[in-house]
């Protein structure tokens, strides 16, 4: 497929809210709701050749955002006796994402050596799970999802979180609207055959400016940046417990819920420094809120 553009007939606004349990995702009072805005892409986009290319308008402002390219590279190399043939030395394969204008892609920046072509600087975008927050707390840059480099006798393995084989995972999107407001969003994708083949299934943002998006989230996700800590306290996890350490403990009750939405311990606290064992529940992020007499502390926790 050469050159292939998203047909605008495949936007659906989905206009649900979710019903969180978790009382501190709340909106502020006067501010406008907002909403994951969804499409999905049907049949799939795969590239799966040499220059097979796909450019992505996530907001479908007649502006492309996202440019996919396929392709195939040879990197060093030698002639034969009398210059009749030239052998290359390395083959180089890559399934590149180029964030376009002023957008950017979630990543971070590395270094790979191979033997004939020396040291090259690249931004990984990363593979992100399913219910991953994208937000300010992530890099943002953008170029490449995999490389991959093949045969050769020096030929080094693939490079980048999107290899060999990574299904239904997103890339995470930062870009800017017309008016220069920064949206956050994702790219549902496969990359198969040992980074040769990546196929682009679904993709959404948040409608409101600067507001998080879950991955993989199609309905209403409300930031939870957006409210203020009146307590003080440290919250952090370690393997699966979480820590609590605050003073203002006499009835302070914590709440702590999945991306979901979907609650998974409510108490009071006991002491000023609790420990929360998380050993029965899927590793993740979780929400975790302390409250006191109309007082609140919010913080992000990664149970492993």
């Amino acid at each position: 497929m050469k050159k292939s553009k998203l047909s605008g007939n495949a936007t659906k606004y989905l206009l649900q809210y979710s019903k969180l349990s978790c009382v501190f995702l709340i909106i502020r009072s006067g501010e406008a709701a907002s909403e994951v805005v969804y499409t999905d892409i049907e049949p799939d986009v795969i590239l799966a050749n040499d220059d097979d290319n796909y450019y992505l308008d996530i907001n479908n402002d007649a502006s492309y955002d996202i440019y996919f390219l396929n392709i195939f590279n040879t990197y060093g190399g030698y002639w034969t006796s009398g210059s009749i043939y030239y052998i290359p030395f390395n083959y180089r394969a890559e399934i590149d994402a180029f964030a376009l204008n002023s957008n950017s892609l979630a990543g971070i920046n590395t270094t790979f050596s191979t033997y004939s072509s020396g040291t090259f600087q690249w931004f990984l975008a990363y593979a992100l799970n399913q219910d991953g927050i994208i937000d300010s707390a992530l890099e943002f840059q953008g170029l490449i999802m995999a490389v991959n480099t093949l045969l050769g006798p020096y030929a080094n393995d693939g490079v980048g979180y999107w290899f060999p084989e990574v299904l239904d995972h997103y890339i995470g999107v930062r870009f800017i609207d017309n008016e220069e407001n920064s949206h956050y969003g994702w790219i549902r994708c496969d990359v198969k055959e040992e980074g040769r083949t990546l196929v682009i299934k679904d993709y959404a943002y948040e409608s409101e400016p600067d507001n998080p998006i879950v991955a993989g989230d199609t309905v209403h996700y409300i930031g939870i940046n957006s409210i203020e800590n009146t307590i003080e306290a440290t919250v952090y996890s370690f393997g699966r417990d979480i820590y609590i350490l605050t003073e203002t403990f006499k009835n302070t009750e914590v709440i702590i819920c999945d991306l979901k939405g979907q609650e998974v311990v409510r108490k009071l606290l006991h002491s000023k420094n609790e420990l929360i064992n998380m050993g029965n529940n899927p590793a993740g992020m979780y929400l975790v809120t302390l409250l006191n007499e109309g007082k609140r502390y919010n913080k992000k926790v990664f149970i492993e």
